[in-house]
């Protein structure tokens, strides 16, 4: 009987080393693993040898192999990732698996700029399951990169479900139909110009953009007053546009024989927002339509309850012209001059700075997030 047992224990010895074995490439695959992740989410620098493939290409092996892709991506290596990814889709196991992978060599495709070819794999996952609301989305801002504001839309319309930012991303797609429809054609076309704003208002009742667009158009065709009850709309929906609108509200106002209608929606908006624009403003009416000195003596006041770079300069240039008896009209150059030499607006979401209104940030691409700057602010040039 013991005899026996003898001749069992190599082949216990053997078992067991073999368990050792197989528990030891476990370990290597999750040690590769881990610093491919730390790599991917620290974006550190990784000893090469990490990044050389599996031997075998079973599902684990072929999903590292999916962020192995990534990384190349990642470091700029597109080639590298779009050949690993063409042979992978050949070794996946499953339908899930290819999908995935089909997902990733779309995103090759985009980041070395063959949108063509990017938008023809993301197609491949419209009838997907777990991929299809992805591909939407990358369909989207693919077609938007390409100015196909109609394509892009018709992809947004099929992401279920639509959140506010997606149906406030599709009014600005709407706008942008709109806005061609107002620069490109003479006359635009103002039946077909009122449905994409409509269109735009349905799907965001707080699209501001909108309303302007609409109250430029009119304004072009000479509809004066509703062009002044379009701009008056914007009040309601983002304060923080209002000294974006003033001039235009002063000029209507004008136009409709109604100067002190300006003055009145001027002093029921710095209620609401006590921009120094805003305050410019009023002091610029006080120069025109009272006197030089009241509007002095106005800006004096605000400065004194809060400083304001901005403000500062503006009266320092008006308080040399009131020494020098100047024009009323030079006043005016001078509030235009101040303005186009610093930023005007400051991205709300990454700090962007710019001269002109950007409904989409330059840099974030985040939608309504470009605000009024409240003081004088160096521009940033986006390289």
């Amino acid at each position: 009987m013991f005899e026996y047992i003898w001749l069992l224990l190599p082949l216990g010895l053997l078992i067991g080393w073999l368990a050792a074995k197989r528990d030891n490439v476990k370990k290597q695959k999750m040690l590769r693993y881990l610093n491919l992740r730390y790599f991917i989410e620290e974006s550190q620098e990784v000893d090469d040898q990490l990044l050389t493939l599996p031997p075998d290409y079973d599902a684990d092996n072929l999903n590292f192999s999916l962020m192995l892709g990534d990384v190349f991506r990642k470091r700029g290596e597109i080639d590298k990732a779009i050949n690993l990814h063409e042979y992978l889709i050949k070794e996946a196991p499953t339908k899930a698996l290819t999908e995935k992978v089909y997902l990733s060599l779309a995103e090759d495709y985009l980041a070395a700029g063959m949108l063509d070819r990017g938008e023809s794999t993301l197609r491949l996952l419209l009838e997907s399951e777990n991929y299809k609301k992805v591909a939407l989305l990358k369909l989207s801002k693919v077609y938007k990169q390409q100015r196909e504001w109609l394509q892009s839309i018709a992809m947004l319309e099929q992401v279920t479900p639509l959140t506010e930012d997606l149906l406030a991303e599709m009014a600005h797609l709407y706008c942008e139909l709109a806005e061609e429809e107002l620069l490109l054609q003479d006359p635009p076309n103002l039946d077909r110009l009122t449905l994409w704003l409509d269109k735009a208002l349905l799907a965001d009742n707080d699209c501001a953009r909108a309303n302007l667009i609409r109250a430029y158009a009119l304004y072009y065709y000479e509809n004066f007053e509703a062009s002044l009850e379009s701009l008056m709309l914007i009040e309601g929906q983002r304060t923080e546009l209002l000294p974006v609108i003033t001039p235009m509200v002063y000029e209507l106002s004008s136009r409709n024989k109604r100067p002190e209608y300006f003055y009145e929606w001027l002093e029921r908006a710095i209620i609401v927002n006590d921009h120094i624009v805003l305050k410019a403003w009023k002091t610029h009416y006080l120069i025109l339509n009272e006197s030089f000195e009241a509007g002095v003596e106005y800006l004096q006041s605000v400065l004194k309850k809060e400083s304001n770079l901005y403000g500062l300069m503006l009266l320092n240039k008006l308080q040399k012209y009131q020494q020098e008896r100047t024009d009323a009209i030079l006043v005016e150059k001078t509030f235009r001059e101040m303005l186009d030499q610093y930023a005007q607006f400051r991205c709300e979401s990454c700090g962007y700075t710019t001269k002109a209104m950007q409904w989409s940030c330059p840099s974030c691409f985040e939608w309504n997030r470009s605000i009024p700057v409240t003081d004088i602010v160096a521009l940033k040039v986006k390289h």
